[in-house]
């Protein structure tokens, strides 16, 4: 083999190694790419999830605590109720103690 020939398969053997090494560059920056918009998507697909739960969340609460308005609702009306019996009974009571004293007093006129 001559010098020629040596030094030509040389500067093939450079050219393909150069060719390769800019496919490799080439696939590294799409793989990188790739990677950052699979990175992006699943930040987007983990705040949607996020916001989710956190809708489940509140929808929770505002049903439990609408629940429990309720019912304090629901025993502060009966407690309300108990008290206006309790105080028509004291006012009936008060007017035969009165009808009572006015008769006794009419009485003894």
């Amino acid at each position: 083999m001559e010098k020629t020939e040596i030094l030509e398969k040389i500067k093939e053997a450079e050219s393909k190694v150069e060719s390769d090494v800019a496919s490799a560059e080439e696939k590294k920056k799409n793989m990188i790419y790739e990677a950052k918009l699979k990175a992006r998507e699943i930040i987007e697909d983990a705040q949607k999830e996020a916001e989710n739960i956190k809708a489940k969340i509140i929808e929770d609460a505002s049903s439990s605590i609408e629940a429990e308005k309720e019912e304090i609702k629901q025993r502060k009306s009966r407690d309300i109720e108990q008290l206006e019996a309790k105080g028509k009974d004291n006012v009936w009571r008060a007017v035969d103690y009165l009808y009572e004293k006015f008769l006794g007093m009419v009485e003894h006129v």
